[in-house]
C-alpha cells in the first residue's frame, strides 16, 4: 500500500532538490534522480546496524529516504568504497562510474547545507572513512 505524502517530507525534499539546483543540477527531473541514485547507494552503504546512530543524525528527507531503490531492493550490495559507490549511482543514472563523481558531491553537499556546523560535524565523525571526503567542504 502507498504511504500517504507528508506534506513537511515533500517541503523539505524540494528544499533538498532546490539546494541542489544550487550545487550544481539545475534541472528538477536531473536533481531529483540524482538525489534518489545517491540515496539509493547510501542506503546501502549504510546498512550495516552499527550506521544507525549516522542514520539518525541525517537530516529529512534524505533519513525518510534511506532505502535501495526498486532496482536494488531485490539484490542490494554494499559498497565498501567510493568506487563501488559511485558504480550504484552510475548505474541507476545511466552513467559511467567516472561521471558521477562530482554529482555525488552536489548531492551531500545539498544536504550538508540543511544542517548547522555542529550536525555536520557528528554526521563526519560517524560516517565511514571512505565517505568522509565527499562530505567535508571542498578546501
Amino acid at each position: 500500500m502507498a504511504r500517504l505524502p507528508d506534506p513537511q517530507e515533500d517541503a523539505d525534499y524540494r528544499a533538498l532538490v532546490e539546494a541542489l539546483a544550487r550545487e550544481g543540477l539545475p534541472r528538477r527531473a536531473e536533481a531529483a534522480r540524482a538525489v534518489e541514485a545517491v540515496v539509493c547507494a547510501l542506503a546501502q552503504r549504510l546498512d550495516d546496524p552499527d550506521f544507525d546512530p549516522l542514520r539518525e543524525l541525517l537530516p529529512d528527507p534524505l533519513r525518510s529516504r534511506l532505502a535501495p531503490c526498486e532496482r536494488h531492493a531485490a539484490e542490494p550490495r554494499t559498497p565498501g568504497s567510493m568506487n563501488e559507490l559511485y558504480a550504484i549511482v552510475a548505474e541507476d543514472l545511466d552513467r559511467g562510474p567516472d561521471d558521477v563523481e562530482s554529482i555525488v558531491r552536489a548531492v551531500l553537499a545539498a544536504v550538508r547545507a540543511q544542517v548547522s556546523d555542529g550536525e555536520a560535524e557528528e554526521i563526519a565523525g560517524r560516517l565511514p572513512l571512505d565517505l568522509l571526503p565527499l562530505w567535508r567542504r571542498p578546501s
